[in-house]
């Protein structure tokens, strides 16, 4: 005899990090040193965040991440979702 099931639901969450470095004096950010930029998407059904760090203003120390775009009912998440743009950065 063949039982039949249905398939569990899934839920995902990805996470995309994306890292550029950008000579002096490059058009995005004009000045005398190199900037490092990174950029951390966190995709979940509920939305997208999106939390951006660079070295802006003094090379080679990173500032905090920064909200670039947090889905509303993400909003209360906020600390949680910033630990994971951390975690994320610290694997590069």
């Amino acid at each position: 005899m063949t039982t039949q099931s249905a398939e569990a639901p899934v839920t995902i969450v990805s996470i995309r990090c994306e890292q550029r470095s950008y000579p002096p004096y490059d058009g995005f950010h004009g000045t005398p040193s190199p900037m490092l930029w990174r950029l951390v998407t966190i995709e979940t059904p509920q939305g997208t965040a999106a939390f951006e760090q660079t070295d802006y203003g003094h090379p080679g120390k990173l500032n905090p991440w920064e909200p670039r775009g947090i889905a509303s009912p993400l909003v209360p998440k906020l600390a949680q979702l910033r630990a994971v743009a951390e975690a994320t950065g610290a694997l590069l």
